[in-house]
């Protein structure tokens, strides 16, 4: 699904390729479009390549439709970067 709406971003932790793997299972789910960047580089949160590739061991920012944050943030709770 498409949204319109404004994206909202997250902080997030994905400790080893085993969590990827998890964390590209839960985003699959999840049935709207995610980003996960890190510096310039942007893939799509829901292609463990991609996760593989940007996202083990390093903090990154998730995008997601501002309107879904919640449903994001209770999905992805483990891999929350806590302030």
């Amino acid at each position: 699904e498409q949204y319109g709406g404004n994206m909202e971003t997250v902080r997030i932790f994905i400790p080893s390729p085993d969590a990827a793997n998890d964390f590209v299972d839960k985003t699959s789910s999840l049935p709207f479009d995610m980003n996960l960047g890190r510096g310039n580089r942007i893939v799509d949160a829901k292609s463990l390549l991609g996760v593989l590739f940007i996202g083990v061991g390093k903090i990154c920012n998730l995008a997601a439709p501002g309107e879904k944050l919640k449903q994001v943030q209770d999905k992805l709770r483990d891999y929350l970067v806590k302030d």
